[in-house]
């Protein structure tokens, strides 16, 4: 007999990093919120009725029946409306995502969030979700616990299959080529606010920074100047929206003292002042 969905509990949690939202458009209150936020955990949806759209880091997805969206640790991300909409939320710590999957996912956000999954892994991930809903429920040990994680990652890895599968990170580029941009990226992460010349992560990454330069213009259409450009007013805007940090304390902690200089540059990328960017995004 087919497993039932729990119907008292939308959001079910542990006390280890797992939520399990069940969307349904009949309980308002069960919908995703609607206001830009940034979490420190990964969260995977799954549609299976209806459409929506968001927007991740700034950027519009559309979803659909089929589709299975991304947001990684760090990202802003807000819902801005949905029709008719089922479906799973997984909320998950860092800590339950592999080095293997981490590592498909970062390729993924590399020219994407959201794909459409095939029929049988979804059937897979809708069964996955229905078991854990019911575990969640019902934690009475550690031994409970333990497979709560175990189908935790079991969710995760059916989606990580399904990424590495679906043709999305791009085999046109070359495996040295998408490492070369991933090792950047996460230099990037560390170092922006004090090094913003691609010498420096070439050096780091032992190319040339011409070298460095094509590759990161191949695979993400910039230039490794102008990526390093585009990841700090990207920092800039998930700082407006998630803080309450003035503009000026913002281009400190980007490595910019001078503020006029740093929204010159905010502007000229974003199209509107720091001020307004912030102000448009919280209305």
């Amino acid at each position: 007999m087919a497993q039932q969905v729990p119907q008292h509990r939308a959001l079910m949690y542990s006390d280890f990093g797992v939520r399990l939202r069940r969307l349904n458009p009949s309980h308002v209150e069960d919908m995703p919120v609607t206001y830009a936020h940034q979490d420190d955990y990964y969260i995977i949806g799954l549609m299976e009725k209806g459409t929506g759209c968001g927007i991740i880091d700034f950027k519009e997805v559309t979803f659909s029946p089929g589709d299975v969206f991304l947001v990684q640790p760090g990202q802003v991300h807000r819902f801005v409306r949905s029709e008719g909409v089922e479906g799973w939320m997984l909320f998950a710590d860092s800590s339950l995502v592999g080095a293997e999957e981490k590592h498909i996912f970062d390729k993924f956000r590399l020219f994407t969030s959201s794909f459409k999954i095939d029929g049988q892994r979804m059937d897979e991930l809708k069964q996955v979700a229905v078991i854990l809903a019911n575990r969640l429920n019902c934690m009475a040990d550690e031994l409970a616990k333990a497979t709560v994680r175990r189908l935790t990652e079991s969710f995760i890895g059916i989606v990580a299959e399904a990424v590495r599968e679906s043709g999305l990170q791009h085999v046109k580029y070359s495996r040295r080529h998408i490492e070369i941009v991933l090792s950047f990226l996460r230099l990037l992460t560390g170092h922006l606010a004090a090094h913003r010349s691609p010498s420096y992560y070439a050096s780091r990454l032992n190319i040339s920074p011409v070298y460095l330069n094509e590759v990161v213009k191949e695979v993400t259409g910039m230039s490794a100047t102008v990526y390093i450009r585009y990841e700090l007013v990207l920092q800039a805007k998930r700082l407006l929206v998630h803080t309450d940090l003035a503009v000026k304390e913002i281009s400190t902690r980007l490595g910019i003292e001078d503020c006029a200089y740093f929204s010159r540059i905010f502007t000229q990328a974003a199209g509107v002042s720091p001020s307004a960017f912030r102000q448009r995004n919280l209305e």
